[in-house]
């Protein structure tokens, strides 16, 4: 089994990848950009690919979640990382010292608070935490800094300044496993997601909350998204609960084709199971819940 990702080895995505195989075999292969990685998927290059599509601390990780529009995979399942992110440098430094930080986006936003506190360092997006910490173990500066786990630091050979910098003590990251969509899959498991578009998209949103509540089923998360070829138009990605049965689920699906205009059922999965959080270290203080 051969799992793609987005970044390099010792990213978080490579956790998600661990905890997806179940102790099965399986390798990995990291892409450098999403684009790339849904790509390798499309062609079969690899057999899954681990996407992240959602954070506790900063929210929906929409460069991911865009990019499932309009293609034919299907999730398999869900998985929750706890992240703890440190602040990693090539050597021993004082904080003072550092002129520069390194790491991806959405980790840089995850660790805004502790970052303000040093309003002389210089915060840099890169293309995701792993990579980061191996640009600043290569790079000639021993001023610069990154932001990842603190398994990316002993795996890459680096200096661990100062763990769980976290905003959120309870930091987590929601990837889903996507495989090409080849058969329809009958089985119900616990979640579905998918995402629809309509003409009239002002009111497709009550629309389906209707259809939902109709047929007793749970909305766990909906997202609008503009609609690139409409300007001011949105789409919708939603998570919805099965408990309510398969036959409840191929009724309202009915009922949803006739408002939208386009559905992608974007998978049928395995709920996961969000960590235990007693005990979470901030700042390298303890944090009780």
């Amino acid at each position: 089994m051969l799992i793609g990702y987005q970044g390099v080895e010792g990213s978080y995505s490579t956790i998600a990848c661990q905890k997806f195989s179940e102790g099965n075999n399986y390798q990995t292969k990291g892409y450098p950009t999403f684009p790339l990685l849904v790509d390798a998927l499309l062609h079969e290059e690899v057999d899954y690919i681990a996407l992240p599509v959602e954070n506790a601390t900063s929210g929906p990780i929409t460069r991911t979640i865009d990019l499932l529009k309009y293609v034919d995979v299907t999730a398999t399942d869900e998985i929750y990382v706890k992240i703890d992110h440190a602040l990693i440098t090539k050597h021993p430094i004082e904080l003072s010292e550092i002129t520069k930080v390194y790491s991806h986006p959405e980790a840089l936003k995850q660790c805004d608070t502790y970052l303000s506190q040093y309003p002389h360092i210089e915060v840099i997006d890169y293309m995701d935490t792993a990579g980061a910490v191996e640009m600043v173990k290569h790079a000639a500066d021993h001023t610069i800094a990154s932001i990842a786990g603190s398994h990316a630091a002993a795996l890459y050979g680096m200096t661990v300044m100062q763990e769980n910098i976290n905003d959120n003590p309870f930091n987590t990251t929601r990837f889903l496993f996507f495989k090409k969509k080849k058969e329809l899959v009958n089985q119900i498991q616990d979640k579905t997601s998918m995402y629809v578009e309509a003409n009239h998209s002002t009111s497709l949103l009550s629309d389906m909350l209707h259809i939902f509540k109709k047929h007793a089923i749970d909305v766990l998360y909906l997202m609008p998204r503009p609609v690139q070829s409409e300007p001011f138009a949105y789409g919708f990605f939603i998570d919805i609960d099965n408990g309510a049965g398969h036959e409840a689920l191929h009724m309202a699906l009915k009922e949803l084709e006739d408002s939208c205009t386009y559905i992608n059922i974007l998978g049928n999965y395995r709920k996961g199971k969000i960590p235990a959080y007693k005990g979470a270290l901030q700042h390298e203080k303890l944090v009780n819940r």
